[in-house]
């Protein structure tokens, strides 16, 4: 709590303390006490009011009128004690003193009445003076009919007569005010401050009543219970006006609703009231004047309330038809002119791509059409380039960054292409490239070669550098085809040769041979798809040994076909295959099978902690049930984790996201190890490596060939090692085929060797006969 707002809470203490004193000094009935406090309490609250009000940005009029209440009551009750304390006279007498005393109830009416006119949008202000005047209206009846018919009391022209009319008058105009307020929608805005407001008005205006009531029965005395009342109501201001400075309310925006809320119909209730005033004249609570006074009022209520709303519908009726109309003139003109607008940019916008601004597929296919439907056309080359490496960015850095490549690259295709050029984007990072009225061969690899070396170039997004490569595959027409269908696809065939090489920054003519080997691979596909897999797959194993003693640590499990007719497939033919129509899920499975019985196997009888490799497809790992029916499998099969290793690629390892961290958490927590395929040559990167649970990186073969006589090749995988024992991770070198790379590889520190220096893949019983020799004596 601030120093300021203690402070002002701290004022309100003396005001309660005046209160305080004033009650007991009703209680004790001492009225000079009573005359000199109550002065004092309003004089107090209106000085808390005043000072409240400069803290208080928005609603300084309500704050006026309330200071103005709450002063002119402390003149008033001033006077009052003057006159009968210092002059001795009664008060009652003195016409000015209870004028003064009618001027509250005054700025109360002006008080709502400005609430209602800032707020009016919400009513209709018509049928809102018609319902403060029907209510007062029967109110002053009734109270008329009570007062002067059933006490007896006859009304004169007396001064204070008409005073105390004047404050019923206004008293039953407060209370009607705030029952409209409190009845509409717009009272749930309404904030604490000013419903302690109203609250008070409530009870000042209740007191009100029985004064007048007292007054005319000549009962009234001063300083009693009813004048606490008054003073609770002043002191209530007060406090009103310090919660406001202390929590100020903002104004809600207002916003006008087609219909007003108390624009309403008028209901059959009405006829209730009416039926009810019928009964209180049968019990002669009024006279038959008064009863047809009332009927009178709320017969013309109704018929004016029926009016005004049959109006007012009338209105809203004609300004919505116009307003539709008007909307709908609006909005003919605007689709009018988006149609024309679309008609002449259709054509062109349908031909773009959106991203990179070439033309997309569908100018493409039309653009072969026209081309290969004319007689005319001269020969042509169609170029079909797909960039390397794109789908890690996208992974890694997201697509917003990977539209921004895709791009840049789209831009240097468009500054490249000549006259005979038209370049295109096909779909996702692949482009096109039409080349007309070439030469010879000669030029279209000329052309082809230089876009090669403009989608090398580095591509600066800050604080981000990214360098790609891209496979090109060409067709020929006439030469290599006539029909567009077929020169696409010759065209398709060709880059796919290229990014399936050992050279994918490269392009390639289509070639005939190209279909065989396409050909060759729908056999192989068909035959795998048909394949017995326990009767055309078998695991061969190939020792894994320590580097420093050469003693067995474990094996890794390796994959053959042997065909019933075909004969060995090697699983670099097979394994792509499974892994684009899904298979590699079933044969990893079998691979898991079979590994895990062998490994068990072997553990068990021959009484050692061998470790199994088995290699993990990235297929396998996206595939949401993988992990599951792995981790099942352990636990059915009883299998200690320890003696598990899976291998998994650097490409699935570079996949930063949430689950593939969770997989690398989980194996790792139930203890199967895990081992990073071919480090080296890929993305190696010291990111994926911090942040996942992994045991070992194996170097790979590309790496080790050269280690005896490629310097850069050694220091890559000293650095490698280096880095591995900082991190704690254990060093598996494979394809150690000679001993000059095995003592290197001992000096360098690397942990385990695998290679045809200690044996190749063999099945099982021949690597029992190989290397568990020992074992079996």
């Amino acid at each position: 709590m601030g120093s300021l707002t203690r402070k002002k809470i701290q004022t309100v203490y003396p005001l309660l303390l005046f209160v305080l004193l004033y009650f007991v000094s009703v209680l004790l009935k001492n009225d000079l006490w009573g005359n000199i406090l109550s002065p004092l309490v309003a004089f107090f609250s209106a000085l808390l009011i005043l000072s409240s009000m400069k803290a208080v940005k928005t609603h300084k009029a309500y704050g006026v009128l309330l200071f103005c209440c709450s002063f002119v009551w402390g003149v008033a009750d001033f006077f009052w004690l003057i006159y009968e304390n210092i002059f001795f006279s009664n008060p009652v007498e003195v016409p000015y003193i209870n004028v003064l005393y009618v001027f509250p109830n005054v700025f109360f009416t002006g008080f709502l009445s400005l609430y209602i006119y800032k707020n009016r949008i919400y009513w209709n202000l018509q049928q809102f003076f018609i319902d403060i005047f029907t209510f007062t209206a029967i109110g002053m009846v009734l109270v008329w009919a009570f007062i002067f018919s059933k006490t007896g009391l006859q009304f004169t022209f007396d001064f204070n007569y008409i005073l105390i009319i004047v404050y019923v008058f206004f008293d039953f105009l407060i209370m009607v005010e705030i029952g409209l307020i409190c009845f509409s929608k717009s009272f749930k805005n309404i904030n604490f401050s000013l419903s302690l407001i109203l609250v008070s008005f409530a009870v000042f205006v209740l007191a009100d009543f029985y004064y007048a009531y007292l007054s005319l029965m000549e009962s009234y005395k001063a300083n009693t219970i009813i004048d606490f009342v008054y003073i609770i109501s002043i002191v209530l201001f007060s406090f009103a006006s310090v919660h406001e400075s202390l929590h100020p309310s903002v104004p809600k925006a207002l916003s006008k609703d087609q219909l007003s809320e108390n624009l309403r119909k008028p209901k059959k209730t009405g006829l209730l009231v009416v039926l009810l005033f019928f009964l209180f004249y049968l019990l002669d609570f009024f006279s038959f004047i008064t009863l047809m006074l009332a009927v009178f009022i709320f017969v013309l209520y109704w018929v004016l309330t029926t009016n005004i709303r049959a109006n007012m519908l009338d209105r809203l009726l004609l300004k919505t038809e116009k307003e539709m109309n008007e909307h709908l003139e609006k909005m003919i003109q605007e689709r009018t002119k988006e149609l024309s607008f679309t008609n002449q940019h259709l054509e062109e916008i349908s031909n773009r791509d959106a991203l990179t601004g070439l033309y997309n597929r569908r100018y493409l296919i039309n653009y072969l059409d026209v081309l290969t439907s004319s007689e005319e056309t001269k020969p042509f080359a169609l170029l079909y380039i797909d960039t390397n490496r794109f789908k890690p960015i996208n992974d890694s850095y997201g697509h917003e960054i990977g539209d921004k490549v895709l791009f840049s690259l789209g831009m240097r295709l468009l500054e490249y292409c000549t006259a005979k050029c038209t370049a295109f984007r096909i779909g996702g990072d692949e482009f096109a490239v039409i080349l007309r009225d070439f030469n010879d061969v000669t030029e279209v690899s000329a052309i082809a070669e230089k876009i090669l070396e403009k989608l090398q170039l580095p591509i600066s997004l800050p604080p981000y550098s990214f360098t790609l490569s891209a496979s090109i595959g060409i067709a020929l027409y006439p030469r290599d085809a006539k029909k567009k269908d077929v020169l696409l696809r010759y065209a398709d065939i060709a880059m796919y040769e290229v990014k399936s090489s050992d050279h994918k920054n490269d392009y390639l003519f289509f070639d005939k041979v190209f279909t065989e080997k396409i050909n060759k691979r729908h056999e192989l596909e068909f035959l795998l798809q048909n394949a017995d897999y326990d009767k055309e797959f078998k695991l061969y194993y190939q020792p894994q040994y320590s580097t420093e003693n050469q003693t067995l640590v474990g094996m890794e499990a390796l994959i053959r076909w042997i065909h019933p007719q075909r004969g060995f497939i090697p699983p670099s033919d097979f394994i792509p295959i499974a892994e684009e129509n899904g298979l590699i899920i079933d044969i990893g499975e079998w691979v898991i099978d079979n590994a895990f019985a062998q490994i068990k196997k072997w553990n068990q009888s021959f009484d050692e902690k061998f470790r199994m490799s088995i290699n993990i497809s990235p297929i396998q790992i996206k595939n949401t049930g993988f992990l599951e029916w792995f981790v099942k499998k352990i636990e059915k099969e009883n299998m200690n984790p320890e003696w598990i290793d899976l291998e998994i690629t650097e490409s699935v390892a570079m996949i930063s996201t949430t689950s593939i961290e969770k997989i690398f958490d989980l194996l790792n927590d139930i203890g199967v190890n895990i081992s990073i395929d071919d480090f080296g040559t890929g993305y190696s990167s010291l990111s994926y490596i911090r942040k996942y649970k992994i045991d070992r990186l194996k170097i790979a073969k590309e790496l080790i060939d050269n280690i005896d006589h490629d310097e850069n090749a050694l220091l890559i995988v000293q650095a490698i090692i280096m880095m591995a024992k900082g991190m704690q991770l254990k060093t598996i070198s494979e394809g150690v085929e000679d001993t000059s790379q095995l003592a290197i590889l001992n000096g360098l520190g690397c942990d385990e060797i695998q290679g045809y220096i200690f044996g190749k893949p063999v099945p099982s019983d021949e690597f029992e006969k190989q290397h568990f020799a020992v074992k079996n004596l």
